[in-house]
């Protein structure tokens, strides 16, 4: 991003004193703060909206591009509210050419599935790496690393002389989602520590805190935790707009919170100015087939929002969220001049895109210089340490002699939630047996981040394989070797290659093998964008021919990993009851 101009010469190109740099003439504007369509030419100089009127010619000089638009609409450039760029499975550069097209200008970004494995090295490569790209990246220190201590192996810790180091570095906007709400209302130290830190740095704290409600919550906004992007429910998101917070809908690949909040909430009488958008995870298929926030953009419309109101939610709230409206978030003399050219108010189709005062995409073309990049061998190589274990380390024995009550992970499509199941499995010289026709599968966590030999195990319901083994080290939010299987021996071939390209997610049948590398932290892939697409439609087919009940059944896979999220989960350190945060036994009795 560009310096901003001095005032001096600001001033000097708002008269016309100085000569534009970039007039869009012809077309009609979006205006944010008065939800109005209004015909206007936009006047840019430098990275500045410098003015907005009808006639224009005094800001045209020798060197001033004149972009002629014929019925086309001009709005602020798209905010994404929060993201993981981790779950694209691209790196930056790579992510950038995935969202440009699609409006993004700017993007909270939260690596803490980045920093789970590689710890702060892992964040410098990622904030180094932002300074290269044409977007605004504000990046997050992440608050939970690991997401919940003591109950699993994490690549790296970030304690609170660590955060406090981060929020002191210009280069992190926030302290990322809070997502140990239990640690805030019980008021943990070093929990506590971690907001002061984000305090003393004025740094705005992001929330986590699904399903939370009375006392706790109020609690936990009463702290200082400005948002949410965790509610599910109609009822839930009002119970948190009412208390002040900033309601983040989700809109992402696997968790698809937006068309049902949408539809049972009632926004006559209420003011959507708390509203906004987020991604949370998308996947690199999504992004490129069907694009990123003006995909939610079109699900909004869907949903009965009116489209300056959904503009709104996509630019001005998420700016005013972030403290940025001055700079970002509307059309105005002196803001950004990060805009999107569109075709019309209902397609969304996004014609040109201008970043910092510069074209970056203009009718299906990119047009930014990247520059050349190489990674160090610490994030290529992460795998390194993982033992892999041999088939009888992944079965479950038992004392029983015919059959056991287990606990059992229950998996929704489209729900990060897991149930507690509970189901009366066989036993076969001391080993618990799956039950497939029940749909009943094993699934192993196994440590990747130490020598130390450790491999949760358990059962898990809802995601209807057939045949065949599923294995990925993206794993939320330790990013452990994840893998379930129908068969013992396909699950320990499916680790054997996970473990063989460092990192990545494979399908593995009797008579086939279809994999995807991700050898950046063993969670993104250092292809090209069109490559990791391809290759992950690839890894879905080979999905789908397994007959899932899930449709995303890798992004279900990754997700039952993560204990911040009720109810039923597992580590590497076996099974965790994460409405209690305790760790409990496969067997219940």
């Amino acid at each position: 991003m560009n310096i901003d101009m001095n005032t001096k010469k600001l001033i000097d190109s708002s008269m016309a004193r100085i000569k534009a740099d970039i007039i869009l003439r012809g077309g009609k504007y979006v205006n944010v703060y008065t939800k109005e369509l209004l015909k206007s030419d936009i006047v840019i100089t430098e990275n500045k909206i410098v003015h907005i009127g009808l006639d224009t010619t005094e800001f045209e000089g020798e060197k001033t591009k004149i972009i002629m638009l014929e019925g086309e609409i001009i709005c602020p450039g798209l905010i994404e509210s929060h993201i993981h760029i981790e779950s694209s499975m691209l790196t930056l550069p790579e992510f950038s050419k995935a969202v440009i097209p699609h409006g993004t200008t700017t993007l909270v970004i939260d690596p803490h599935e980045l920093a789970n494995v590689s710890g702060i090295p892992g964040l410098n490569i990622l904030i180094e790496e932002s300074k290269t790209l044409p977007l605004r990246y504000l990046i997050e220190a992440p608050s939970c690393v690991p997401s919940l201590p003591g109950f699993e192996t994490s690549g790296a810790v970030l304690d609170k002389d660590d955060v406090e180091e981060l929020m002191a570095r210009d280069e992190i906007f926030a302290l990322a989602e809070m997502m140990n709400y239990p640690g805030v209302f019980l008021g943990f130290d070093e929990v506590v520590s971690k907001i002061d830190s984000a305090k003393k740095y004025d740094k705005k704290i992001e929330g986590h805190a699904p399903l939370l409600k009375g006392k706790e919550l109020q609690t936990y906004i009463a702290a200082g935790i400005s948002s949410d992007h965790e509610a599910t429910s109609s009822e839930e998101v009002l119970e948190k707009l009412r208390l002040g917070m900033k309601m983040q809908i989700r809109q992402g690949s696997f968790a698809k919170d937006l068309e049902n909040i949408f539809a049972d909430l009632d926004l006559d009488g209420i003011d959507t100015r708390n509203i906004i958008m987020a991604s949370d995870d998308r996947n690199p298929i999504d992004l490129k087939e069907q694009g990123h926030l003006d995909y939610t953009y079109r699900l909004l419309l869907k949903s009965g929002i009116n489209p300056l109101e959904a503009i709104q939610m996509l630019t001005l709230n998420t700016a005013i969220h972030l403290g940025l409206q001055d700079v970002i978030g509307g059309i105005a003399p002196g803001k950004n001049a990060d805009l999107v050219v569109i075709d019309n108010l209902e397609d969304f189709e996004v014609k040109s895109v201008i970043a910092d005062g510069k074209i970056i995409y203009n009718q299906g073309e990119l047009i930014w210089k990247e520059q050349s990049k190489t990674y160090p061998d610490f994030i290529l190589d992460s795998l390194r340490n993982l033992q892999v274990p041999s088939v009888e380390d992944l079965k479950i024995a038992t004392n029983k002699e015919k059959e056991t009550i287990v606990r059992v992970i229950g998996v929704e499509d489209h729900s990060l939630i897991t149930q507690k199941l509970t189901s009366t499995l066989q036993v076969e010289n001391g080993v618990i047996l799956p039950n497939l026709d029940e749909d009943i599968l094993p699934i192993v966590i196994i440590n990747r981040h130490t020598n130390d030999v450790k491999i949760g195990k358990g059962f898990v319901k809802g995601l209807g394989i057939k045949e065949g083994a599923l294995a990925s080290t993206v794993a939320h939010d330790c990013h452990q070797l994840i893998c379930v299987g129908t068969d013992y021996n396909l699950m320990l071939k499916a680790i054997e290659v996970v473990k063989n390209m460092s990192g990545g997610q494979v399908v593995v049948t009797s008579d086939k093998i279809t994999s995807l590398q991700l050898s950046f932290a063993g969670i993104m892939s250092i292809k090209p964008l069109e490559v990791v697409v391809e290759e992950t439609k690839a890894l879905r087919d080979a999905v789908f021919e397994l007959d899932p009940k899930v449709s995303e059944p890798f992004m279900a896979l990754a997700f039952i990993a993560l204990p911040v999220i009720p109810h039923l989960k597992i580590t590497d350190f076996g099974l965790v009851d994460a409405d209690n945060f305790e760790l409990v036994s496969v067997e219940l009795e």
